[in-house]
């Protein structure tokens, strides 16, 4: 729809799917035409429903693709859990976590990817992603703790470890010439070898 150009009445929508609309809507905008194009105005018009309605939803433009990318690190979340989960063959779950992992990023998830890259230069979401980075590490360092009785301390220098290594597999699981599967075995040869010198064992 041309810009300035009246919106049609908007089809009737629960909150909800009203929501996963306007979400849909601000991820778009970002993907194609940058942060910048990202307006309360603009979201209203792509959705074609009034500005009070995109204000029902969201406080302002920063908050709206914050919520976009706060629904992409939902849906990735439990995947980092479970890598780092393991069991009795932890390598071998964790290999086949990351392979999963990656292969979703190659699949559709490579968009968060692009939406931090052009989002980043807004404060919100530059203070949000490191305020991510900060808990996810934890949360890993906690999973490290728990369940796979690393001492606390190397737990953290660990989960930062491992958060950074799985970063760098995913940007660049496009251009990389080894396979998912190869990336993962890396990483869980690498994560694995982690564990055992947290453990003191040289096997």
């Amino acid at each position: 729809m041309p810009v300035g150009a009246a919106a049609s009445p908007a089809t009737r929508m629960n909150r909800e799917a009203r929501a996963a609309q306007l979400l849909d809507v601000v991820e778009a905008l970002t993907l194609k035409e940058g942060a910048s194009a990202v307006t309360m105005e603009r979201i209203a018009e792509q959705a074609r429903v009034a500005k009070p309605v995109v204000y029902r939803h969201f406080g302002n433009a920063s908050t709206a693709l914050l919520a976009v990318l706060e629904r992409r690190w939902a849906a990735i979340d439990p995947d980092l859990d479970a890598i780092f989960r393991g069991g009795a063959d932890f390598e071998a779950v964790a290999r086949q976590g990351v392979e999963r992992y990656l292969g979703e990023l190659a699949a559709d998830r490579y968009r968060i990817r692009k939406l931090l890259a052009t989002a980043m230069d807004d404060p919100l979401v530059g203070r949000a992603f490191r305020m991510r980075l900060d808990r996810r590490s934890r949360d890993l360092a906690e999973i490290l703790s728990r369940d796979l009785g690393v001492a606390p301390g190397a737990a953290v220098t660990l989960a930062g470890f491992c958060i950074g290594a799985l970063g760098r597999l995913g940007d660049k699981v496009h251009e990389a010439p080894e396979s998912a599967g190869a990336q993962a075995e890396r990483f869980a040869k690498f994560i694995t070898g982690g564990l055992r010198a947290a453990a003191g064992d040289d096997t």
